[in-house]
Parts: structure tokens; sequence; C-alpha cells
């Protein structure tokens, strides 16, 4: 993201932009002192609250119940001056300058909050019979209640104004998706190293698998191309031994048939040009034969031996 001094001139710089180079670094110290300074705070202000919450309950209220109530002033106060904080923020990143009606939604409930909680701080003391809601008693104990309604106001409006403006210099949705992108990123490569030596190892192991698979198949393979070839000559075998004992080559004409196995197209062509050389010989073998019964006077059948059948 480019830094907003290095705008084109017709877009007046804004102090309060999120778009801002600066933003993308790490995470500023001045951010953890704010998050520590706002937990002190949020005790501080709870501390209050539990004394005019017990003040003002009195024996009807148990521990448990202003506990639960100082909880909920609590939180309600600091986020009251949370939402305004980013609500001024969003509104000066938008339009370039802080308007004070932008925090009016979040800030009028939040003194309400506070002058309700120093009205009942000023108007409630502990006597010795119980609880006094009329403000009576001495001018000392008035003053003590004057002085103690002070400084809860003081607090008060200290936290408050720690948690708006914290939250105002600090608020950057850019700068906080930005960082839990790198988060997810690093997360990601962590697992990453975590898992590829395993995937590595996996991954060589099944190559060795598949080279063995291949390797086999090809033995297999080569075994039936083997085999179907060996029948193809023991075929022509019988048709030459058949046509010499006949004296007939036309005889054994269309006597087998190809082997009706699927086989791949290159053995194929292999086995074709077998049986054109195998026919070859069976034609050359037929006119040896011819020859020979013109030549001989006595009978070609006389000659044949079964030796004769292992001749190719």
């Amino acid at each position: 993201m480019a830094d907003d001094r290095t705008a084109p001139p017709d877009q007046p710089y804004n102090r309060w932009s999120y778009q801002s180079s600066s933003e993308i670094g790490r995470r500023p110290a001045g951010e953890y002192v704010y998050v520590l300074a706002l937990l002190v705070a949020a005790g501080a202000d709870a501390a209050a609250f539990y004394v005019i919450v017990s003040l003002a309950t009195g024996d009807e209220g148990t521990n448990e119940t202003n506990a639960l109530i100082v909880a909920g002033l609590t939180v309600i106060a600091l986020m009251l001056a949370h939402l305004g904080g980013r609500v001024a923020r969003d509104a000066a990143a938008a339009n370039g300058r802080l308007r004070w009606r932008d925090v009016l939604v979040c800030g009028v409930p939040w003194a309400l909050l506070g002058v309700a909680a120093m009205v009942v701080r000023l108007r409630t003391h502990q006597t010795s019979g119980g609880i006094d809601l009329e403000g009576g008693g001495s001018s000392g104990q008035q003053a003590d209640q004057v002085a103690a309604a002070l400084l809860f106001l003081v607090l008060y409006v200290a936290s408050g104004v720690l948690a708006g403006v914290g939250e105002f210099l600090t608020r950057n949705p850019l700068r906080t998706a930005y960082r839990g992108a790198l988060r997810t990123m690093k997360s990601a490569q962590r697992k990453l190293r975590r898992s590829q030596p395993p995937y590595q190892r996996a991954l060589s192991v099944r190559e060795l698998h598949l080279a063995a698979y291949r390797e086999d198949a090809a033995l297999l393979q080569n075994a039936k191309f083997e085999r179907i070839a060996f029948g193809e000559e023991l075929k022509q075998l019988a048709q030459i031994s058949i046509a010499a004992h006949l004296q007939d080559p036309s005889a054994t004409d269309g006597m087998t048939e190809r082997d009706w196995r699927p086989a791949a197209p290159r053995p194929a062509r292999s086995w074709e040009a077998q049986n054109n050389n195998l026919r070859t010989t069976v034609n050359g073998r037929r006119r040896t034969a011819d020859s020979a019964e013109q030549t001989s006077p006595t009978n070609s059948h006389e000659h044949f031996t079964t030796s004769d059948i292992g001749k190719d």
C-alpha cells in the first residue's frame, strides 16, 4: 500500500487514512502499553463501581449480584468509550478530519452513565443504621462524599478517554487484516515444513512401487506375446506338416485362424511379419515338395516320417 504522502496532487493529504505503508510493520510497543493501561483502568473502574453498588444496594444485594452489576457497568462504560473512538477514527479516515458529532451516539450514553453513578455516590453514604439516601449527615461526611464522588468522576473520565483515544490512535482495519493474513501464512508455512518430509517420503515410495508395477506389467505382457507367438508358430508348423503329408498345399488353406485375444498394435504388427515369414517358408516347402514329386518315381507318402514334423 502506498503512503498517503505519495498520493496524486488532486487528492488532499489525509493524516488519519488507513492506507499508509508505515502501518504494515510490526506491532509497536505503544499498543502493548495501551492494552496494559486499559486493563488497569478497567480494574480501577470495577473497584469504584463496586463501592457505589454496595452503597446503593446495602443489605439487599449479595456479593454475586453486586459482582454482576459491577461487571456490567464496567464493560458498558469502557465499550461505549471504545466504540466512540472507533466511530471517530472511521469518520476521520473517510472525511479527512474529526467531527465531534460522529461520537455523540456513544458519547452521550457514556456521559449519562457517569453522571448517574456520580449522583448516586453523592447522595448515598453509610450510616450506623444502614444506607441514607437523603444526603444527610455532618458537614465532614458531606465533604467526604463530595471528595469520593469527584475521585470517581476523575477516574471514570480518565478511563473513558484512555479507551476512546487509544482506540482512535491504534485502530486500522487494513493493518489488522494484513496481520491476520500474515499469521495465517506463517501458520501454513509451518504446517508445510512439518508435512513436506513425510510427503516426499511417501512420494518416493509411490514411485518405487509404480516402477515395480510397470516392470511387472511389461514382463506379463511380454510373456503373453511370447505364448501367442509360440501358438502361431505351432499352427503354422501343423499346416506345413499336414500339407507335406497329404501332398496337397491347398488342403490346409484357412485351417487355422489368428489368435482372438486383444494385443497392442506393435506386437500385432510383429505377429503379422512373423506370419508372413512363415507363409513364405510354407510356400517354399510346397514348391520343394512339388519338385520332389515330379522327380521321384516312388510315392512321396513312403518317404514321410514323423521326424519331418519337427522340421522348421
